[in-house]
């Protein structure tokens, strides 16, 4: 994917910044993050036969445990910015030997979705990344059929995450630390107002 478009900075952010740690990492990182994806899972209640969608579903897990959840008669795609991420969720789709997944490398912003085409929409941390969020959940509308779901996690404000606060509570010691990003900028907090969130939604 070329670093276009209203995502440019993050399309290259992801493809050759964060992707290699992802990818080789990948274990490591779905082992920590999995609670959260499968709570959230849970809730969602994917059933047999649905047609899901998975925004940002980096090196994959997401869309596979999907994928075995609406059985064959089902189906996955899991759409990402990042080319290497989706490179490894594609060779692990093949190593599970599961045919009803595939991923497409494409900004979930501005992507011709299908209109009406799925009955869940799924996020694991991959919706915070919008540089324009109401753009980006009224494209992801249009692929939702009348009743369908959307369920995502994200992360609540860094003084609630201490996963993050007390590394850069610590580093500031020995570091000037450069200025935080505005707290509604495309990022791991930007949706930590729940208010927010209910007034794009």
């Amino acid at each position: 994917m070329e670093s276009s478009g209203p995502n440019a900075e993050q399309i290259e952010y992801w493809n050759q910044k964060a992707a290699p740690t992802w990818v080789n990492q990948n274990e490591k990182l779905d082992a920590m993050l999995a609670p959260f994806g499968l709570a959230v899972m849970d809730r969602a209640r994917p059933a047999t036969g649905e047609r899901v969608l998975d925004v940002g579903c980096g090196v994959g897990q997401t869309s596979l445990q999907l994928a075995k959840r609406v059985a064959a008669s089902g189906s996955v795609l899991g759409v990402d910015i990042s080319t290497p991420m989706l490179a490894r969720a594609s060779e692990r789709a093949r190593a599970e030997k599961l045919a009803n997944v595939r991923f497409e490398n494409a900004d979930a912003q501005t992507f011709p979705f299908t209109p009406n085409s799925v009955d869940l929409i799924f996020s694991r941390f991959g919706v915070m990344f919008f540089i324009d969020p109401q753009a980006a959940f009224a494209n992801l509308a249009r692929a939702l059929r009348p009743g369908g779901r959307l369920a995502f996690v994200c992360w609540q404000a860094l003084a609630q995450n201490p996963w993050m606060r007390e590394p850069v509570v610590a580093l500031a010691k020995h570091v000037t630390l450069p200025p935080p990003p505005p707290p509604d900028a495309p990022g791991p907090f930007a949706f930590a107002d729940a208010a927010r969130v209910r007034g794009i939604l």
